[in-house]
Order: structure tokens, then sequence, then C-alpha cells
């Protein structure tokens, strides 16, 4: 990364503000006394509608884009709405695309969930991104991830449009949804046993066979992440793996989780449902040559915070 930078005269537009990584990133970047915007359907910026999305961003003129904006939710909800998850999320980026074009000192960051990368690695590089086909149980959500290196490549190739792509892998912590078929993997198990405390259930059922190997990404960090390259960009549209290089996996999440909330019940493995694929661990060499200084929070304090954060909503 360049000499730092201060930008605190730049405007970034989040979008998708009000969501689970909008919320997060709008509340880092207060606190680092930028100035933003959060865009979302709530406030009329619905990125469907190119007309009123066009006229809303350009009247705003910011000089960062963060794309936080997509229909997405739990393995099963993707693989229900599967169609829906296509047309509404390709219709999104290629609006925003179609936006920033007329908008040439404007740079989207776009965050790119790790289920764009073929589905049976042992550790996914940023070379090897177009080397296999997606995980047929995220298709439909995994191919519009990898659609956006196709839009940000393609655009900057005729329009000079500057993006900074960055692939995270399954983020956990504040602000996501209760539900869930809706949130995301680790909060969802959050969920279950925080509720079966409070309600007294004999026994959480947890979705799989707990198997699957994860890379974990505290929501904050990502927020970090993001406010540190506006702070002090890179011109580059090379993908960035957002990467620990260390995964660990749903049952170890479980048990965590167990100790942390107390529960005294059961647990059940419903192996119906599907687990996806079987490892996403992603290389961290070039993450660590663009952000050598970066600290990940450590998984258990992460958990931790997460359920402290529900514990006072659920």
């Amino acid at each position: 990364m360049g000499d730092e930078m201060t930008h605190n005269d730049s405007r970034v537009a989040v979008l998708g503000g009000t969501g689970f990584a909008g919320k997060n990133v709008c509340d880092a970047l207060n606190a680092g006394d930028l100035k933003y915007e959060s865009f979302n359907r709530g406030n009329g910026c619905d990125l469907l509608d190119l007309g009123v999305a066009t006229a809303l961003l350009k009247e705003y003129d910011p000089m960062y884009i963060v794309n936080c904006a997509a229909e997405v939710g739990s393995l099963n909800y993707v693989s229900e709405r599967a169609a829906d998850i296509v047309d509404v999320n390709i219709r999104m980026i290629a609006n925003l695309y179609t936006i920033v074009e007329k908008m040439p000192d404007t740079i989207i960051i776009n965050p790119i969930a790790n289920c764009a990368y073929p589905g049976e690695m042992d550790l996914y590089s940023e070379s090897e991104f177009w080397n296999g086909p997606i995980h047929p149980s995220v298709l439909s959500f995994g191919s519009t991830r990898r659609m956006i290196d196709v839009f940000a490549t393609s655009y900057a190739q005729q329009y000079g449009v500057r993006s900074i792509n960055l692939i995270t892998p399954n983020m956990y912590g504040p602000h996501d949804s209760t539900d869930p078929n809706k949130t995301h993997a680790l909060n969802a198990l959050v969920v279950k046993f925080l509720n079966a405390v409070k309600l007294g259930l004999p026994q959480v059922e947890v979705w799989g066979t707990g198997r699957p190997i994860r890379e974990w990404l505290y929501v904050k960090d990502f927020a970090a992440i993001v406010k540190q390259v506006i702070q002090n960009p890179y011109e580059s549209l090379e993908l960035v793996n957002v990467a620990q290089n260390n995964g660990h996996s749903v049952k170890i999440l479980v048990d965590v989780i167990n100790e942390l909330v107390g529960y005294t019940g059961s647990i059940v493995y419903n192996s119906q449902f599907q687990d996806g694929s079987p490892k996403r661990v992603m290389d961290d060499r070039l993450f660590r040559r663009l952000f050598p200084s970066f600290q990940f929070t450590n998984l258990k304090i992460g958990i931790a915070e997460t359920i402290e954060y529900y514990q006072t909503i659920i």
C-alpha cells in the first residue's frame, strides 16, 4: 500500500448500509471521522431502480462506493430462491457499474464472498479464482459474486472504472438477521443456542454434518479493512483475499458457542441439510503484503462479542 493519505474530505457511499456488512462499515467510518452516507431501499435508493439510484448517487458524488448491497441468506435460502438470487444480484451489479461509468472519479470497493471460488480446492489462491466450477450448493449466489470480477475488469477496460475487490470468507458478528434462514452461518448458530437457553429447549438442531471447514471473519475486521483501504488506497484490479489461512469446522464453532452460552441440552446434526464445499481456506500471502500489520480478532473473542450483541436483541 502507498504512503498514508487523509481522506476526511472525501465522501463515501455505503450501499446496503443498514445490512449486516454495511452497518458495520458505517460504524467504522463514523469512528474514523470519515464522511459517509448509507444508501439502501429504506431511504429510497433501490439499486434495482436504475433511474432513482443514478440520481441519488450522482448527486452525492462520492469518491468511494462500498458495495455491500446483496440478496443473500443461508445455504438453504440461496438454494430455495436460486432464480431470485441470480436475478436480483446480477441486476444490482449491472446497475451499479452503469451508474459509475458516468462517475469517472469514483472507486468501487467490492466485497466478494469466497463461495465464488471453485468448489473443490485445498487452498483458495487468487490466481486460481477461475480454475474450476463453483460448488453446486452455492451456484446461484456464488456465480453472481464471480461476475463482480467480470464487471470490474470489463468496465475498467472500456470505461476506466476503478474497483478494489476484496474476497471475504464467512463473516459473523453484530447487526445480522435473527432469522436462521437469512442470517450468516455462525450467527445462525449463536441465535439457535441463545434461543435454546432462553426457552429451555432440550435439543438444538445444527444443519448439516458439522464437518465442513471454513475460514471465519469477524465483520468488524472487514469494516476496519475497508476503512484502511479508504484512508490508504491502492490502485489495482487484482483480487485480494481477506485471509488468515486458517479454518475451523462447524463442529468446533458449535463447541465454542455451546461453552460460552452454557447450554446443557443435546445437539443433533441434521445431515439432510447440505454441507456445501468441504473446505474453504484462503491463501493470505497477498493480503499480508498489502496489510502487513493488520491484526484479526481472535475467533473465541469474536464469538463472545457476537453472543453479547444477540443477547441484547433476543
